[in-house]
């Protein structure tokens, strides 16, 4: 993953320094698919599993170089949970989801066939079972390569925020506190890392 991140960020600074003429963003339907990788999860085996967004990306160009890209999506994410606790008699090793409406913004420079951006990503959860965060709040690394009518866009993103919970007791309820004897600990929702494909479809002028 680190990887990615760092080809992203090349892109997007060799685009920074680059000087073409502006091809914006599409304006139009996205749809894609993302995997979710979730760390410090509070004993819970987290595997990801393919999710999928879907929405609409908007885009204003700023000047010659730069657009402004604002997009409404249903994003779900998904993973294989693994979670095994004698005390509380819960053996548990399924697929579970989480639903999040999520409005990206970023920053994009242009090229005339490619473009590169950055920006933030705030989510509510609508719907699902994992124990992750209900409000996110992530940082993003976007590039997309523009063929005819379509762009297709890789993004990287990491979550910002923790919340009090992310444990699994009693079939899958959120709980504040770890089991660590006469004295429990607060416990939070793990931080997470999202990869994206997606295919933008332009209805804007061409």
């Amino acid at each position: 993953m680190k990887t990615i991140f760092k080809i992203l960020l090349v892109s997007w600074l060799f685009c920074v320094i680059g000087i073409q003429s502006f091809a914006q963003p599409a304006k139009g339907i996205k749809v894609g698919a993302n995997y979710t990788f979730y760390h410090d999860a509070n004993d819970i085996d987290y595997s990801a599993l393919p999710g999928f967004q879907l929405g609409y990306a908007w885009n204003t160009k700023l000047n010659e170089t730069f657009a402004l890209s604002i997009e409404g999506l249903l994003t779900n994410k998904a993973s294989n949970v693994k979670y095994k606790n004698e005390k509380f008699m819960v053996d548990i090793d399924e697929k579970r989801n989480a639903a999040y409406l999520s409005a990206p913004v970023a920053l994009n420079y242009c090229l005339p066939k490619f473009y590169a951006g950055a920006g933030y990503e705030f989510a509510f959860m609508v719907a699902g079972d994992l124990p992750v965060n209900e409000i996110d709040h992530s940082l993003f690394l976007q590039a997309a390569y523009k063929i005819s009518f379509i762009d297709i866009a890789l993004k990287y993103g990491t979550t910002l925020n923790k919340e009090k919970g992310g444990t699994i007791i009693g079939g899958g309820n959120y709980q504040g506190y770890g089991d660590t004897g006469s004295q429990p600990t607060a416990t939070y929702t793990p931080k997470s890392n999202i990869l994206q494909l997606s295919l933008i479809f332009n209805l804007g002028k061409k």
